[in-house]
């Protein structure tokens, strides 16, 4: 993994929320615990919203493995919708809302953006990458997960990048970071990029010959290879082509919601509750094919859990 570019994005982008957010990247006692939050004043934007209906409403992905996806009970389950349900608990909490109604709503890389700006969805508990040019329009948590953008591809067509797949279609997931990398080198190099409308369509296209190669996160590749028909057919290959932040999407200016959704991500990574989770969706059987990824957190995610472990008032 690129480690001197993550940690350079780390940096920057702990930095850039000083004032912003609670998180910090001080040090801070290894024992200490981060205590769940509370709201100080007046509630405003969502949290106001969420008291004032009795809803909190959160996107998730079908098929996104091991972070948000549908089991075969048609539940939405994951890495990230863990956390989403540790921020849930601690609204009701907070907001003396026990019988807070959870609306779960699927959406994707298309419509998740323009679904958080107009207050539809409250939380988007995928894997969204943190860009400068998504962050215009909507707002970000701290990080919870480091990735890198690669090729899942089958092992006869012996291809081990973008340079091999001249006069070839490449499949990417239409509004994903992979869908935009893809495009930046199709014309110098000579493929075709194929928009599907989410990860799953993507994977079908890549099985069914369609596309030689499909574009996407690592750890999320690594969950469809594992979940393919045929496994062994297929390989992730090909230097990054970018490594990327992710984070759980929110509303952009709703410092006061931020806040709280970043406290409680530093009490879930202080109390080691993160590392429960972590075990519990990438080193363990999950659902629907009880397959084990055997992902161990890279040093750049143990990174991200520390400097989002810390929080000042």
């Amino acid at each position: 993994m690129a480690a001197g570019r993550v940690a350079l994005g780390l940096s920057v982008w702990f930095a850039a929320q000083a004032g912003v957010s609670t998180a910090m990247a001080a040090p801070a006692k290894a024992d200490a615990v981060v205590a769940l939050p509370k709201v100080n004043g007046d509630l405003t934007g969502t949290l106001k919203k969420i008291r004032d209906t009795g809803i909190i409403t959160l996107g998730y992905r079908e098929a996104a493995i091991p972070f948000s996806y549908v089991n075969d009970k048609g539940k939405p389950v994951g890495y990230t919708m863990d956390l989403c349900y540790a921020v849930v608990d601690a609204v009701k909490t907070a907001l003396n809302l026990p019988n807070l109604r959870v609306r779960e709503m699927s959406i994707t890389p298309q419509n998740r953006i323009p679904l958080v700006k107009n207050g539809t969805v409250d939380l988007d508990c995928a894997p969204n990458t943190i860009t400068p040019e998504r962050a215009e329009q909507v707002g970000f948590s701290n990080p919870y997960y480091v990735s890198e953008v690669r090729l899942l591809v089958n092992k006869k067509d012996n291809i081990q990048g973008l340079e091999d797949l001249k006069g070839q279609n490449l499949v990417a997931s239409a509004g994903s970071t992979g869908e935009r990398l893809a495009r930046m080198q199709a014309e110098k190099i000579g493929y075709r990029v194929i928009p599907a409308r989410d990860h799953g369509e993507s994977m079908v296209t890549l099985e069914t010959g369609r596309a030689k190669a499909f574009a996407l996160d690592d750890v999320l590749l690594a969950g469809f290879r594992a979940n393919a028909r045929d496994p062994e057919s297929f390989v992730i290959v090909g230097a990054p082509l970018e490594t990327e932040l992710n984070a759980l999407m929110l509303p952009r200016d709703d410092l006061q919601f931020k806040r709280f959704v970043d406290t409680t991500l530093a009490h879930v990574y202080s109390s080691g509750d993160i590392r429960r989770i972590q075990r519990k969706w990438f080193q363990q059987p999950i659902p629907p094919r009880n397959v084990n990824l055997n992902l161990e957190p890279s040093k750049e995610v143990v990174e991200i859990w520390r400097k989002g472990s810390h929080v000042t008032e």
